[in-house]
């Protein structure tokens, strides 16, 4: 089955099923444990090297929510692997909870900063909002154009879609639909990568359990934050 129609049947499913999935989604954020975002400094400069220019945009994932200060996070792993190489300078600029557009909204506000690298986690909440992959890519184009514009990036780095599929904790069909979906906007994201040059995907399909999870059961813990941050760590020294 080709993905447009695994994205004709997703919609379908969704709205045939959307009572059930509104309940389920209502009572799992209802049960969920609510943590905050990241503490820690979100701009500076480290190491030795030559210099490098990053810039974390994005969600939950972006802001380190799953663990308390942003070194334990993504960009504290990767920054701590690349300063080894590189004087890096970097910011860390997102908000938990958002969707492309918003982040695209955000983005443009901003005044113009050179940075030579953008590390993007973003689509989750475009997903559990109920959007359609047309709707998505469509959003991740001005998103791809917005970064280009405000910070003469050179790649953008795009993290894939959490393993979804994984979380035990998600009744059926929820996490059917969810897991569907995520499959989907992966596979376009994957695409989109491919016909953008600067733009690279990094698959983070990684284990899920209570050690690689934080204790919402749903965001990274510090173990999930560092294998991610290996596998873009190995695309930038490509």
């Amino acid at each position: 089955m080709k993905t447009n129609w695994y994205s004709i049947y997703s919609q379908i499913l969704q709205t045939l099923l959307l009572p059930v999935l509104l309940f389920q989604g209502w009572k799992l954020r209802k049960n969920i444990i609510e943590l905050p975002e990241a503490t820690g400094d979100r701009r500076g400069t480290i190491g030795k090297g030559n210099n490098l220019r990053l810039i974390f945009l994005g969600d939950s994932s972006a802001c380190g929510v799953g663990v308390s200060h942003l070194d334990q996070a993504l960009s504290g792993k990767l920054l701590n692997i690349l300063s080894q190489k590189y004087s890096c300078v970097w910011q860390v600029f997102g908000r938990s909870k958002l969707m492309t557009s918003e982040l695209t909204t955000l983005i443009s506000k901003e005044e113009k900063r050179k940075f030579d690298i953008a590390i993007l986690c973003i689509g989750m909440n475009d997903i559990t909002d109920g959007k359609s992959v047309e709707t998505w890519m469509r959003d991740i184009l001005k998103l791809r154009e917005m970064i280009i514009k405000k910070y003469d990036i050179s790649q953008i780095i795009f993290s894939g879609i959490p393993p979804v599929r994984k979380l035990t904790q998600v009744p059926h069909p929820l996490l059917h639909v969810l897991s569907l979906k995520a499959y989907i906007f992966e596979k376009a994201l994957r695409d989109f990568c491919k016909k953008n040059e600067e733009c690279c995907f990094i698959d983070i399909d990684l284990p899920v359990s209570s050690q690689t999870m934080a204790i919402d059961g749903f965001h990274p813990n510090e173990v999930f934050y560092s294998a991610w941050a290996q596998r873009i760590s190995k695309s930038i020294a490509k």
